[in-house]
């Protein structure tokens, strides 16, 4: 088993990509061997020298995508990203899993273009794990597809699943999809269309649930449209940065007590994105793990152990074979 991770993804790279790669190997998650770190020598040498990683192979590439470049013309005309190079080492079979904090866009064009799908996966879509009140629930489509069929938010429903199952360790996770009401009639017409291709799908299937039940831990997994998804993402995100933001200048003028004040922390703690592993790239034909540009050296180790896990549960070869189960019994 050999993780590919892009070394100049992010908006810390490579520093940030390092640091998380010497946690993830002190940590014990992963190996030395077992690390591929793609990108430049002259950028990466002396920043793995400090880190003490001199020994992590690298693999070359001489190009960067940008934040703000075009997902597609960037991987048609930078051959030699450390994206497209990361994704070609997996493809090529030098690596069983990509992980990148770099442009979203790109490597997922990358991933859809080199890799190729898996078998009965129309559109590939990201998953993200978000906090609710009983642990991780992971919330699918968050942007990679805007443009939705029934079929393909009932396939981001089997996928997350036994994403869920093989990685959150989630045993028979409930599958809930997002509406604007819990009765029957309440929706338009593609989620009433999905709704009925889930009630017949092998999977516990908890029916519409509302947007204030995502947290609550109602379900753990959550099925939208990738607009809606990519939304609730980024008012999350915003919400959470304005609370934390808010109770900090409320506590520099009333300072707690230590003891509150880390009780506090580990609440927070909670709603950072850096505690759960990056969101995975599903229906995509290897393990492709993509982080927050903001990604932490914290964050960085959370990525590669989620794409360790995904190696070691074969999650996509379950997807393959929940995908078949469900298109047998949707024809019986």
């Amino acid at each position: 088993m050999r993780v590919a991770v892009d070394a100049m993804g992010g908006d810390n790279a490579p520093h940030s990509v390092v640091e998380g790669a010497a946690m993830a190997l002190s940590s014990g998650a992963i190996r030395t061997e077992q690390l591929l770190l793609v990108g430049p020598h002259d950028r990466l040498d002396a920043t793995l020298r400090d880190h003490g990683l001199s020994d992590v192979e690298i693999c070359p590439a001489t190009e960067v995508v940008g934040m703000d470049e075009s997902p597609t013309a960037a991987i048609r005309t930078k051959k030699d990203s450390s994206i497209a190079r990361g994704v070609a080492a997996v493809a090529e079979g030098k690596a069983d899993a990509f992980v990148s904090a770099g442009n979203t866009g790109a490597v997922v064009a990358a991933a859809s273009l080199i890799l190729g799908r898996l078998p009965g996966v129309a559109r590939p879509g990201i998953a993200v794990p978000v906090p609710t009140r009983k642990g991780p629930c992971v919330v699918i489509d968050v942007g990679a597809n805007i443009y939705c069929k029934p079929d393909h938010m009932f396939q981001y429903a089997v996928m997350a699943a036994e994403y869920s199952r093989g990685a959150l360790d989630r045993t028979d996770p409930r599958v809930g999809l997002l509406n604007i009401g819990e009765e029957d009639g309440k929706g338009n017409p593609l989620i009433q269309s999905v709704h009925g291709l889930l009630q017949t799908a092998p999977l516990n299937y908890a029916g519409f649930i509302e947007g204030q039940d995502i947290m609550s831990g109602a379900v753990d997994v959550v099925v939208c449209e990738g607009f809606v998804g990519n939304v609730i993402l980024k008012v999350a995100e915003g919400l959470s940065a304005f609370m934390k933001d808010s109770l900090s200048s409320a506590l520099a003028v009333h300072p707690p007590r230590p003891e509150v004040r880390e009780a506090i922390g580990d609440a927070f703690t909670k709603l950072d994105y850096a505690e759960y592993g990056g969101a995975p790239l599903l229906g995509v034909a290897a393990p492709v793990l993509i982080g927050h540009g903001r990604s932490t050296g914290h964050a960085m180790m959370n990525m590669i152990r989620a794409a360790v896990a995904a190696v070691e549960h074969d999650i996509n070869q379950h997807i393959v074979d929940l995908l078949a189960a469900s298109r047998k019994r949707a024809e019986a």
